[in-house]
């Protein structure tokens, strides 16, 4: 596992779109992570690609993680691209998309307008840039929804926590479509 800076994606402009073989032989896949400044995105892939969790926030502005899994027999590298969500970024933050084979969209389950930005910003800017590319809609910090003095700051703004509940339409179908990383990663 490691992690590196930069402010452009390592091999950004040589690679073809589709996984390409690493040295070794192993399939690489290219996973980019968007969402709101501050929804969880870094604190997930560092509890996932490197165990621990973040002490502090500290804004990203671009990360790179790397860590393998193993699908089937097939050994897999995931190169887990950290994107800046702060608004600051959006003209940058497109220099990431290219040839991404999976992009992650998180949001904040205790913030309702990062999860309102998934339908207004994120899916509309990822659909533009990386068409066809499968997604993923991961809700973030869902241990905050049992922490008192989150639920009372919501509550005073009369909102609430996003639940798994708002996926859904009164006749039981998907509201969003759903999508998941798993499945996506058999396929390669």
């Amino acid at each position: 596992m490691e992690a590196a800076n930069g402010a452009v994606p390592e091999g950004a402009a040589e690679r073809p779109r589709g996984p390409p073989a690493a040295p070794s032989g192993r399939k690489e896949v290219k996973v980019v992570v968007v969402g709101d400044g501050g929804c969880g995105k870094t604190s997930l892939l560092m509890v996932y690609a490197k165990g621990s969790f973040p002490e502090q926030y500290a804004p990203s502005v671009f990360e790179k993680y790397t860590t393998s899994v193993t699908v089937g027999k097939k050994e897999v590298t995931l190169n887990l691209y950290d994107t800046a969500g702060q608004e600051d970024y959006d003209r940058l933050r497109p220099l990431s998309y290219h040839s991404t084979n999976v992009v992650l969209i998180c949001y904040d389950v205790m913030n309702p307008t990062s999860y309102d930005n998934v339908a207004a910003k994120w899916y509309p800017e990822v659909n533009h840039f990386c068409r066809g590319v499968p997604l993923v809609l991961i809700g973030c910090k869902t241990d905050l929804r049992k922490d008192k003095e989150q639920l009372r700051r919501l509550r005073a703004a009369k909102q609430e926590p996003i639940t798994y509940n708002q996926f859904f339409t009164a006749d039981g179908t998907l509201s969003h479509t759903t999508w998941c990383f798993p499945c996506q990663a058999q396929r390669i």
